[in-house]
């Protein structure tokens, strides 16, 4: 098979037809063809070779689509980085992937300066950085390199064991968790997203996209450029913007994640205005949305919200909730589930043993390890080995379904807490805290929180005689993690509660944040 052949196959179908819009930049098919030819083309003059990984780190930009589609034609596996990261995260991912190329904006310019001096030494593989608008030494200028380049396509030939992406998240060592997803995988993936829809997808069509393109905004990307739909991609969420780009371009898909669909309704709400009759379908989710957030959006736009529920490990749609399934008002009602499994997705709900509940008790979700939910890991084969069992994918939350067949996430059973739509794993930032000369140890978890799903609390136990301030530790933690993985909340208690075996009971860690919502 020819790597990327599909990108190439779109750009044939729609031509001159409107592919993707950047703010005033309008760009066809064929020119995202062209773009990402080059890209691949220069990417191979370089001396990279199929299988080799190239790691990104952009703004929602052109550029980043350029990047993703040419990194594919090329043979390389992508890997997108972060921008909030720190640099010591960006260094941990560079290095557990083994990048060979790592590709810098104008923003990150500083970073790319580090890349450089860590090559060879904390990066043995990393033979180049190649930068966007950044000069400085060492870093190749990438739109020199891109515009030389040949904009035919390689032509490189795959199979479907092909690694095209890692994509990472937080292990809850601490350690980056690389998820592998090969060609076949990612075709599955593709097959699943189109067979789950119910609504229409055409060249009438336009999709706004208001979050990174290396997260759940970048699931929609793909499907709506074969289709013939336009892209139009806002480099941040601004509610305003939000409603003027609805206006402007009759946007008729949305994805928001639960922060950005409270920002918008209160925006709404407070007399904002605008014309969103265009509006065919908002999808949500990546984390958990409360019932009432829900009825006040339909109540604003009407009967066409769409929940998808998925993971980094195997990407949405594993569960749909559709607009006429949006019934009733509370959780335990469909509108409080994430819908049902998708056609390629067998969901079984397990107890700690391995067997399967009864209807309507809660268990731990398992996925038969196949199709999209094939989960791999990059270098990780005990993940794999204490994930997967008997052919099982493991996923760490626990659901339950109702009667009707609709699956309600209730928690998880890893420390893992969703802020915002990004992951957050509760032993990276007690490892943090435990870095502050003052603190003894912490234990950290998530709390309901109106505006960020959850947010990441943390009870701290300090050294004998030592002293630091809850500012302190925030900004403190803010040295060495992203800052949506900073706590909002910290306790401070003379010891953390522990059983028998010596392990930390946060179950009981709550009450000790009696000002917040229950």
């Amino acid at each position: 098979m020819i790597a990327g052949h599909l990108i190439t196959w779109a750009a044939t179908q729609h031509g001159a037809r409107t592919a993707v819009v950047f703010g005033e930049q309008r760009f066809s098919h064929a020119e995202i063809e062209t773009r990402s030819n080059r890209f691949a083309q220069a990417a191979l003059a370089l001396g990279l070779q199929p299988g080799e990984r190239l790691a990104v780190l952009l703004d929602n930009s052109v550029e980043s689509l350029d990047s993703g589609f040419g990194a594919e034609k090329a043979g390389l596996t992508y890997v997108a980085l972060n921008a909030r990261h720190t640099l010591t995260e960006h260094l941990e991912i560079l290095a557990d992937a083994g990048a060979s190329a790592v590709l810098v904006g104008r923003r990150h310019g500083e970073l790319a300066t580090a890349f450089v001096q860590a090559a060879g030494r904390e990066l043995p593989r990393l033979r180049h950085v190649l930068g966007l608008d950044v000069d400085a030494p060492g870093v190749t200028d990438w739109r020199r390199a891109t515009a030389a380049a040949p904009d035919r396509p390689p032509a490189i030939e795959i199979g479907p064991e092909h690694l095209m992406r890692i994509a990472y998240t937080s292990g809850t060592t601490g350690r980056p968790k690389g998820v592998a997803y090969t060609l076949e995988r990612w075709q599955a993936r593709l097959a699943n997203h189109f067979l789950a829809m119910e609504y229409g997808l055409s060249v009438d069509d336009a999709m706004l996209h208001v979050g990174p393109l290396t997260h759940a905004a970048g699931v929609y990307l793909f499907p709506c450029f074969l289709r013939g739909a336009r892209n139009v991609v806002l480099d941040q969420f601004d509610p305003a913007a939000v409603l003027a780009a609805i206006e402007r371009e009759r946007i008729t898909q949305l994805m928001l994640v639960p922060t950005m669909m409270l920002r918008l309704v209160e925006a709404i709400e407070g007399g904002a205005r605008g014309d969103w009759s265009s509006l065919k379908r908002i999808h949500y989710g990546t984390a958990p949305t409360p019932v009432a957030l829900i009825r006040r959006a339909q109540a604003i736009f009407g009967p066409i919200l769409r929940q998808q529920y998925g993971m980094t490990e195997a990407v949405q749609p594993l569960c749909v909730l559709y607009p006429h399934e949006h019934v009733g008002d509370s959780a335990d009602d469909p509108i409080g589930s994430c819908g049902r499994p998708s056609a390629n997705v067998r969901i079984v709900l397990r107890d700690a043993s391995g067997q399967q509940v009864p209807r309507g008790a809660v268990g731990e979700i398992t996925m038969a390890h196949e199709g999209v939910a094939r989960v791999d890991f990059w270098r990780r084969p005990e993940l794999l080995a204490e994930s997967v069992r008997d052919g099982w994918y493991y996923s760490g939350d626990l659901g339950r379904f109702d009667p009707q067949g609709f699956l309600h996430i209730v928690g998880r059973n890893k420390d893992m807490i969703i802020s915002g739509g990004f992951n957050v794993y509760a032993r990276e930032v007690e490892d943090a805290l435990a870095a502050h000369p003052a603190v003894l140890e912490a234990a950290v978890l998530g709390l309901p929180d109106p505006q960020w799903g959850e947010a990441v609390a943390a009870v701290v136990v300090l050294r004998a005689g030592a002293s630091a301030s809850v500012p302190e530790l925030i900004a403190h933690c803010g040295q060495r993690i992203a800052g949506y993985k900073k706590p909002r909340h910290i306790a401070f208690a003379e010891a953390l509660p522990r059983n028998l075996a010596g392990k930390v009971q946060k179950a009981g860690l709550r009450q000790r944040f009696p000002a917040l919502p229950a």
